[in-house]
């Protein structure tokens, strides 16, 4: 056990080591302070590619009596934590709460914890932050804003390093907020990442890793396609500081439109909250249509076990890639992005992956449609 003095150190959180773990694939590990944890009565581990932090939850019994301090406890709040699922890291973060419940027959704790993104919704961004930051990229925003809380900044795809003229922080702003207004004008969608870090998602190719097939890997999925978030245009509008080589109309009457795929005449607007060039009004235009587009199609398939080609192959599933999916029943036959992974164990159904499928768009995935038609045709399950 550290010292008192060890534990009020600051943690420089760059991520868990490779994994130190061997052996069966239906086994969840706590890796905590060193020593490994695998006797859990249930466990759920959420992973979402387009949310700020995964999450966690642990349960287990404990047959030994409860320490006296709390310093002498084998999990505490505020241990950096990094998770597992069949050896292969699921989340790296800390423990945020523990709940303890007991009585004559058993002592009950459960362990909730949060990925190490979690900190950026949180936390205010440092009086000495508030300045110089006119003419970065979001990239070199984002560092700057993270690199006091050891948290990396991980690019995927085409990142649009554009910078911004003039980049506003206000006393009191949570950097979560700050990185959201900043990003939109430069469509990139925000996510977390298994290991640690957050991950900046540029434009990129939709490439498929796996498949979900109907009455061979499927084992129970719902789906829903919607027609009231998308658009038949799609506007943006906005307005930058005017100078002497630029003024007028084109600063104050900044316009951006796109279509999208609605059959009505359905028309929506987005005012931008930056000053930015027209090449922001135009990316903002774009991350409306991440958001609209991106919300037509969402689809919950459950698989046996956290591995894909049931639970034979040496590759988890995992939120923010993109799965073929064949499945006549909800009438989808297409490469979809895999939004959320939920990683489940308990008593009643052993180990369980539900993954929220969506339209790729929305994680700023881009389908090559003849190399989606040719994956399907390679990767249909030989023994059908």
């Amino acid at each position: 056990m550290p010292e008192a003095a060890e534990l009020d150190k600051p943690t420089v959180r760059s991520g868990p080591a490779p994994s130190p773990i061997g052996g069966s694939k239906e086994v969840a590990t706590l890796q905590v302070r060193g020593s490994l944890f695998t006797n859990w009565t249930s466990i759920r581990i959420e992973q979402n590619i387009s949310e700020w932090f995964p999450k966690f939850q642990f349960e287990c019994t404990e047959e030994s009596p409860m320490p006296l301090v709390v310093d002498a406890l084998q999990f505490i709040p505020g241990d950096v934590v990094t998770a597992y699922v069949g050896g292969v890291p699921a989340v790296f973060g800390f423990i945020t709460e523990r709940h303890v419940a007991y009585d004559a027959q058993q002592h009950g704790v459960r362990l909730v914890g949060v990925g190490d993104t979690f900190d950026l919704t949180s936390s205010m961004v440092p009086l000495e932050k508030l300045n110089g930051h006119d003419g970065q990229p979001w990239m070199a925003l984002a560092a700057d804003l993270a690199n006091h809380l050891g948290i990396k900044i991980i690019p995927r795809g085409a990142v649009d390093g554009a910078p911004f003229e003039n980049i506003q922080v206000q006393p009191g702003e949570v950097i979560s907020q700050i990185l959201e207004r900043y990003a939109r004008m430069r469509n990139i969608v925000i996510g977390s990442n298994a290991t640690g870090g957050l991950l900046a998602i540029g434009e990129h190719p939709a490439t498929s890793t796996g498949t979900l097939t109907e009455g061979y890997n499927i084992l129970r999925a719902n789906c829903v396609v919607r027609d009231t978030p998308i658009f038949k245009k799609i506007y943006a509008v906005g307005q930058n500081f005017s100078s002497d080589q630029a003024n007028g109309d084109p600063q104050n009457k900044q316009v951006a439109m796109l279509y999208g795929t609605s059959t009505r005449n359905r028309y929506m607007t987005a005012v931008a909250d930056v000053a930015d060039t027209m090449h922001g009004i135009q990316r903002r235009a774009e991350m409306e249509k991440v958001f609209t587009e991106g919300a037509k199609i969402e689809a919950q398939i459950t698989v046996q076990g956290w591995f894909k080609d049931n639970n034979r192959s040496d590759s988890a599933w995992r939120a923010g890639e993109y799965y073929a999916v064949e499945s006549p029943s909800l009438i989808l036959h297409d490469i979809l992005g895999c939004k959320q992974c939920v990683y489940e164990q308990n008593s009643s159904g052993g180990t369980t992956t539900t993954m929220t499928m969506v339209n790729p768009v929305h994680m700023n995935g881009r389908r090559n449609y003849r190399e989606a038609a040719q994956q399907f045709i390679n990767r249909q399950p030989t023994d059908l």
